[in-house]
């Protein structure tokens, strides 16, 4: 199976006075003299202290100035106008998505003499109605952040609860967006925060600032009815840096559970490792950032499931007297305008009467030996195998950043980030193989770009486009792939791609028992309705059969449904499966019945009205 997403955004604005800039700082206020009245045509400077990137404007005629696309870190501001005293600020410090305003009353003077102001206060969001709280990256990479992923830092900000997934003041999950320097990073339509292989879980350590939004979302910002995460990237800057971390557990050191019963015998490892670094290509002008993070966890954990016992591999399903009766099929009878079956006796299926299907399936001893007796309940025994079980997590995020100036009134930048799942996770507990439970590495593949080019025409006139780029790629090769296992247990008619789907009455897999592959995969095989051969009548056409084989081509993995007819007019002996559905179903009406177990021009069949069925009207197996 190959799952590909892929989304492509591009934001072209032309932004007047006071517009949004995605992802980025802006700069705002007014200049005056010092009797209040307005200095049209003063020269603005604003100088990032790391890059040495510059943005230039002019004061309006209003005495207002903007400077927007703007990365965070610590900035410088110069402010000039004849016959007056040049007005300097440092110690500035701008931060995600905020527009703090800066209002500058100038002294009359030469300009060459200065007014230098050090070290400010933390300045106030005064140009937005929103409100969030801003964690800088410094700060994240001291806090114990398990697994690294980015949205578990909302457990740090004020207005997010953490009960069923994360939520914003009371918001769904689902409607909190999550942008990368200003790109979506989750996947389309299905992607939420918390969802870790739907979501982009970058490095943390690249992160230069988080802002999660709880209400007032900016108008740039979309599909944020439950809040907004907003995540910037580092970059470099003129000084060579770098760090280098791991973060060990030793399992012997961890306890467990309150209501674990076994000792935790297995393997456990914990490694959460990373390094960055960053510096200059040209200084003042080209700069480079690198950023690598590897999550590597095996687990052992004590797991309580339900598997089949050995009396239900015999055909005994008395259960000490509690086991739902199970009809003879063979049975059926008229018994005046009733439609009724005889129970087995003792609720113990003849081995003669074991459908061959099933007969190989017992074979393959697909389930794992239950370990005591459970608790015995009148469909089956159930939490009756208790064992220490494995699984396992590997995430390995690559995050690469290039920013560049051609001049104060240009600059671009562009990143791409690099998600590898390579994660055994939590195989099906129940079954004692691969090749009849899940795959147990799912390759994923998560890319996310963005190339942002921003231009300043005149102090009112500012371009910036912006290009992301969204990328999933999901593949999974079951163990059975090819193997014809339909053919191998007698199912004819059925694709031999994968391996086939048991389903109980309820339409839930039996006792966990599939192919290798998603669920939403799987084929839905029934040997109670078969045929062999396959009459003509039910052959399906030529158009049918290249659609199919197209299907086959396209997605190898894929499983198809199959579904074949009686066969007419023979009238074979019909045994059934050993095994009863966990889940049972309130029998048809009698006609209904009829209907579904009656080969043509055979007696009819039906289950007695008001009685249930273990295996169902439509029992598959």
């Amino acid at each position: 199976m190959r799952i590909t997403s892929v989304a492509v955004a591009l934001l072209l604005t032309t932004s007047s006075l006071l517009a949004q800039s995605t992802g980025a700082a802006s700069l705002v206020g007014s200049v005056t003299d010092s009797t209040g009245a307005v200095v049209p045509g003063a020269k603005v400077l604003v100088r990032n202290l790391g890059t040495q990137f510059t943005s230039e404007t002019q004061t309006s005629a209003a005495g207002a100035y903007y400077v927007p696309n703007l990365s965070s870190g610590n900035y410088e501001v110069s402010i000039e106008a004849n016959g007056f005293k040049k007005f300097v600020q440092t110690g500035l410090v701008l931060r995600i998505n905020e527009s703090p305003r800066i209002d500058v009353r100038l002294e009359i003077g030469n300009v060459t003499e200065s007014v230098k102001v050090d070290a400010t206060t933390p300045l106030l969001e005064t140009e937005t109605a929103g409100s969030g709280q801003v964690l800088d990256g410094e700060v994240v990479e001291k806090l114990p952040v398990m697994q690294k992923f980015v949205h578990r830092v909302l457990l740090y900000m004020p207005g997010m609860t953490n009960i069923n997934g994360q939520h914003a003041v009371g918001q769904r999950q689902r409607a909190i967006g999550y942008s990368m320097d200003g790109v979506n990073g989750k996947e389309p339509a299905v992607g939420q925060v918390g969802d870790f292989q739907r979501t982009m879980i970058a490095s943390l350590d690249s992160i230069q600032e988080f802002k999660m939004w709880t209400t007032g979302s900016p108008a740039e910002f979309g599909h944020s009815a439950g809040g907004q995460l907003s995540v910037v990237f580092k970059g470099g800057a003129n000084q060579y840096h770098g760090s280098i971390e791991d973060r060990y557990t030793n399992g012997k050191l961890i306890h467990r559970a309150f209501l674990e019963q076994l000792p935790r015998t297995g393997t456990f490892q914990y490694h959460e490792w990373g390094a960055t670094a960053s510096g200059p290509i040209k200084k003042d002008k080209t700069f480079w950032y690198a950023g690598f993070q590897q999550h590597y966890e095996k687990l052992s954990e004590t797991v309580i499931v339900s598997v089949p016992n050995s009396d239900m591999y015999a055909g005994n399903f008395s259960f000490g007297g509690r086991g739902l009766p199970i009809y003879n099929p063979f049975t059926t009878r008229l018994n005046g305008t009733t439609w009724t079956r005889d129970p087995f006796p003792n609720n113990q299926i003849p081995a003669s009467l074991f459908d061959p299907v099933a007969r190989k399936v017992i074979d393959l001893k697909p389930w794992r030996t239950a370990s005591d007796a459970g608790t015995i309940q009148p469909t089956g025994p159930i939490n009756n195998l208790t064992y220490n079980a494995g699984g396992g997590y590997d995430f390995r995020r690559y995050d690469g950043k290039i920013d560049h100036q051609f001049s104060n009134s240009h600059k671009i930048f562009g990143r791409y980030s690099l998600v590898r799942h390579r994660s055994e996770e939590r195989p099906v507990r129940e079954l004692t193989e691969v090749l009849y439970g899940n795959v147990y590495i799912r390759p994923l593949d998560q890319s996310n770009a963005v190339l942002s080019d921003s231009y300043t025409f005149s102090p009112t006139m500012i371009n910036e486009a912006r290009l992301g780029f969204n990328r999933r790629v999901n593949r999974a090769t079951p163990e059975s792939f090819g193997a014809d296992w339909a053919k191998q247990l007698g199912i004819p008619g059925v694709s031999p791609d994968t391996f086939p789907d048991f389903q109980n009455s309820g339409g839930g897999r039996f006792y966990n028992f599939g192919p290798a592959a998603a669920p939403s995969m799987s084929p839905k095989i029934s040997p109670f309705k078969r045929t062999s051969p396959r009459s003509p009548a039910s052959t399906p056409s030529s158009s049918a059969t290249k659609r199919f084989a197209r299907a086959t081509t396209r997605s190898p993995p894929r499983c198809h449904r199959a579904s074949t007819a009686w066969p007419a007019p023979s009238c074979p002996s019909r045994p059934i499966l050993a095994m009863p559905s966990p889940a049972f179903s309130s029998a048809p009406s009698a006609k209904a019945s009829s209907n579904r177990t009656k080969p043509p021009g055979c007696p009819a069949g039906g289950a007695t009205p008001g009685t249930r069925n273990p295996l169902g009207a439509r029992a598959r197996a």
